[in-house]
């Protein structure tokens, strides 16, 4: 897990992203959820642009049904980003929504924290870190990963769940350093 801080320009280009985005049908969130998941994307980018990575943003429909991204013009990866307002332990959950999954096959999912200011409601101050947790291939996912459906309760958070989905802890996933290894890494038949 990597601590990034989150600049006044991240949070600009993740606003310019989503002028022109729709809200999601069934969104539960609505705008907000595309502002969360647009600076997990602009965070995404910046760290594998870090790791001397050439990533390109997928367009048009397939990306609503499939993956945000081509890595190295190999891998496809979808950016997961969840709001919390602690740092987030090895132990909390990655969660990928089912109706979701019934949609993207991407390689990878990669996965980003947003750590939140309590009682602050502007954007550029409301989120100041962001945590890059790491990545799960598709097939471990759906072999390792826990299913919870729409009502559930986690007795470790007291959490009800909202929508049928499928996590897996932090602790689980594969590393940054790995990751980067793989992306890095010629595609082996």
């Amino acid at each position: 897990m990597e601590k990034i801080i989150v600049t006044e320009e991240i949070i600009w280009l993740a606003e310019k992203r989503i002028e022109d985005i729709p809200i999601l049908k069934d969104s539960i969130r609505g705008k907000e959820a595309n502002l969360i998941g647009s600076i997990g994307e602009v965070m995404f980018e910046k760290f594998i642009q870090e790791q001397g990575l050439m990533l390109e943003k997928e367009n048009g429909e397939q990306e609503k049904y499939n993956h945000d991204y081509i890595v190295e013009g190999k891998y496809t990866v979808d950016v997961k980003t969840k709001e919390r307002s602690v740092v987030p332990k090895d132990s909390y959950d990655c969660t990928v929504a089912q109706k979701t999954l019934d949609h993207q096959k991407p390689d990878y999912f990669y996965f980003v924290s947003l750590l939140k200011k309590k009682d602050v409601l502007v954007a550029e101050a409301k989120f100041t870190e962001a945590f890059m947790l790491g990545a799960t291939d598709l097939p471990t996912f759906v072999r390792e990963g826990e299913v919870w459906n729409e009502g559930d309760v986690d007795v470790r958070n007291g959490k009800r769940i909202r929508v049928d989905c499928r996590s897996i802890e932090i602790c689980c996933l594969i590393s940054n350093h790995e990751f980067i290894k793989i992306l890095k890494s010629p595609i082996m038949f």
